[in-house]
């Protein structure tokens, strides 16, 4: 009998030991940035997922979106006084159904390029929202926070609805600092505020629940699988709710950026892009 019982634990220990190794994050690839963007200048401050393995670098102090692919190699557009057209003040890139699209903050609008960053057109942004935050789901819907209004608002088929999807004001539990939002596969909403607490909303905008994550100074709000996660400039990362904890290789720190597709994760350095898998237990 105690044999037994010795061996229910042991095998219990290697379960628990074999669960914890199944979070960890695994190298896909590593993008060294190519030598133009040190000439130019650019420093880049976030990325995005763009198409067919490329990606989008905003430098947002200069101005200027750079794409990076097999695809169509190097491209820029913006910065001061360069191209047919420029940016004021550039704070989210991001890629939907007709291409590509840039929110800028002066400009109250929103940029639309082609997938090599050709000019298509710009949507006027009334109310004067001056946004600070975007995020985009899979179905092109793109969710604006406004700190001037204190609320969040869709934008949907090129149109923005004058009434918030989140009214913010109405949740005292919800300071006026808001660090990001995004959006996970489920067109469910997440906000990490300045105290680190994490909100999560339906893709209607209803109040579902409100977390406090334990990464000190959490910086990026990251959707992986079923899991919100919440990662630091140190590459540490935690999820929310089932405490599952992840590590950003040293190589990639200080993290600039973090973002998600799928189970793989784009890890913004000061001079590469790592591109991390994530096996979730």
């Amino acid at each position: 009998m105690l044999r037994r019982h010795q061996n229910k634990l042991i095998f219990l220990f290697a379960v628990i030991s074999l669960s914890q190794a199944q979070a960890k994050l695994s190298v896909a690839d590593y993008q060294a940035f190519p030598p133009e963007l040190n000439i130019l200048n650019i420093k880049p401050s976030l990325v995005e997922w763009g198409i067919a393995g490329s990606f989008l670098l905003l430098d947002k102090i200069d101005n200027q979106l750079v794409s990076m692919g097999a695809l169509n190699g190097l491209q820029t557009v913006g910065g001061f006084g360069r191209g047919p057209f420029s940016f004021s003040e550039p704070i989210w890139v991001g890629v939907d159904p007709h291409g590509i699209s840039i929110i800028d903050r002066l400009e109250n609008k929103v940029i639309q390029l082609d997938y090599r960053l050709n000019y298509m057109g710009e949507i006027n942004l009334e109310p004067r929202l001056y946004p600070d935050l975007a995020a985009i789901d899979q179905w092109g819907k793109i969710l604006i926070y406004s700190s001037q209004f204190h609320s969040i608002f869709l934008l949907e088929n090129r149109l923005l609805n004058k009434i918030p999807l989140i009214d913010l004001n109405r949740f005292s539990k919800i300071g006026f600092c808001v660090k990001q939002i995004n959006i996970n596969e489920n067109g469910e909403i997440g906000l990490l505020d300045c105290d680190s607490n994490f909100h999560l909303f339906s893709r209607h905008g209803e109040y579902k629940n409100s977390f406090t994550s334990n990464i000190q100074s959490g910086k990026f709000l990251v959707p992986l699988r079923n899991s919100w996660f919440v990662f630091n400039e140190k590459g540490e990362g935690e999820s929310i709710i089932k405490k599952i904890k992840l590590k950003i290789p040293d190589v990639s720190l200080p993290v600039v950026d973090v973002k998600s597709l799928n189970r793989s994760l784009a890890v913004l350095s000061k001079d590469h892009i790592l591109i991390l898998n994530a096996k979730l237990k």
